[in-house]
């Protein structure tokens, strides 16, 4: 199974960005991961509300691959446990599904084209988190979905 990260814009925190390069190297000896980071079109072309979605929205479908499924991070989504995480990747794989790409979109939201193309709304909790931090906490739960599968003991 390969999986695939696409998110808005550069993590610009130094120990933000530390934390991801190590839940990216742990994660990358059990299973295919890309990152992809797509420009963020707030200061590039001064956009805000809907403008922005839109234009990230454009962004986010120009690299988005045309198979595979589409998991987008969504405040409204399902909350899964680590180990309800663990089964659905199981079942996915079962399923015989080759990719799966999260999408973490700007701070505006995710647009309604990208929604339609989702085939789960995932949400990391009720509590607001920084953008930044949402790309760890989906790398740890990703990790630790894949230990639980493995037996590692990391999750107890």
């Amino acid at each position: 199974m390969n999986i695939k990260i696409l998110w808005v814009g550069k993590t610009k925190n130094s120990p933000i960005r530390s934390l991801l390069e190590d839940y990216l190297d742990r994660i990358r000896h059990m299973v295919s991961l890309e990152v992809i980071e797509v420009r963020d079109q707030t200061k590039a072309r001064n956009l805000k509300g809907s403008q922005l979605v839109a234009a990230e929205e454009g962004e986010i479908l120009r690299v988005l691959p045309g198979h595979g499924r589409v998991v987008i991070l969504d405040e409204r989504g399902t909350e899964f446990s680590s180990a309800e995480l663990a089964r659905w990747f199981e079942s996915e794989q079962n399923r015989g599904t080759k990719e799966i790409t999260f999408v973490v979109g700007g701070t505006d939201g995710i647009g309604s084209r990208i929604c339609a193309l989702a085939k789960l709304k995932l949400s990391l909790g009720k509590m607001t988190w920084t953008h930044e931090m949402c790309r760890v906490l989906l790398l740890e739960q990703v990790y630790r979905a894949f230990c639980i599968l493995r037996n590692i003991p990391y999750h107890r």
